[in-house]
């Protein structure tokens, strides 16, 4: 999974700044915008399983939420520019995504002998697209609603990103045991749905 200019700056290379170093890191040739352009682009292949849960109506390719920071003046960033652009400029890609403002091809997926090669060429991907490429690359997904999760083979940590209903979905039946509640959830359960608010952590110790 590739985003923006990766391989662009390459000191090793004879062109050290140059298209191609992108192409031999991904395997994907790309074009450059030498101008301020906006990043945001769409879903044009809403049929293809790697963007199985992407927004039809949504714009990609920006921040569109609060950004708490101590570096930046303010908790939301509202101009989405990006100069240089990049753009995918290859036939044997399938195209995901283009830009809505100049309908160039932004986001796009490549068979490689051995491996595939996911290319966003703005900076931001948001996390239905990132969930959709990980159940496509068969991954286990334990939530799908946006919500900040950690996860290993002993714990699920769920932090919330609104206040309502979320959902777990375990990988094998367990007893998610809360490890600073002190109390169990429930025993030999695959799903776990909670009540939970805006901010709340819960930590399972998952046997």
């Amino acid at each position: 999974m590739w985003l923006y200019a990766p391989g662009f700056i390459n000191p090793d290379k004879e062109n050290i700044m140059c298209n191609e170093n992108i192409e031999d890191l991904t395997g994907i040739k790309v074009g450059r915008i030498n101008h301020t352009c906006s990043p945001r682009f769409k879903i044009t292949d809403l049929t293809h399983p790697a963007v199985r849960y992407a927004v039809e109506d949504r714009r990609y390719g920006y921040i569109d939420r609060d950004v708490h920071s101590n570096v930046w003046l303010g908790n939301v960033i509202k101009s989405a520019y990006m100069n240089p652009g990049f753009y995918i400029d290859d036939p044997d890609t399938e195209i995901l995504g283009t830009y809505c403002e100049m309908g160039l091809p932004a986001y796009a997926i490549k068979e490689m002998d051995g491996w595939t090669s996911v290319y966003c060429a703005p900076q931001i991907l948001r996390s239905e697209l990132i969930a959709s490429l990980a159940e496509y690359a068969g991954c286990h997904l334990y939530n799908r609603q946006d919500d900040v999760m950690y996860a290993n083979k002993h714990f699920v940590t769920i932090h919330a990103a609104y206040k309502g209903k979320h959902t777990i979905d375990f990988k094998r039946p367990c007893s998610p045991y809360e490890v600073y509640e002190k109390r169990y959830y429930g025993h030999n359960i695959t799903k776990l749905e909670v009540e939970m608010r805006t901010g709340d952590t819960l930590m399972f110790y998952v046997e």
